[in-house]
């Protein structure tokens, strides 16, 4: 799917599998689980972001590299079962 100059409100919204360009993404909740997605020029204001899945991974091994960059990702300082032995 590809999503042009849209503008999303409040809504739950799926990046998976489609592009999204120039949207405008308001008071929304993101949700990734695959990555497999493409953002151009999209502009986020006040969202919620929700990962899972293999989106998941990837965040918690940025976390373990760069735990001062990504705070709000695991506001509690735990970057989850990848950190472990």
């Amino acid at each position: 799917n590809v999503f042009e100059e849209k503008v999303f409100l409040g809504q739950t919204v799926r990046l998976d599998y489609s592009r999204w360009v120039n949207c405008v993404f308001t008071e929304c909740e993101i949700i990734a689980i695959t990555g497999d997605f493409e953002l151009i020029d999209c502009d986020f204001q006040n969202c919620k972001l929700i990962l899972e899945g293999e989106a998941q991974n990837v965040a918690r091994l940025m976390y373990i590299f760069y735990p001062d960059k990504i705070p709000l990702i695991f506001p509690e300082g735990d970057p989850g079962p990848l950190a472990k032995p």
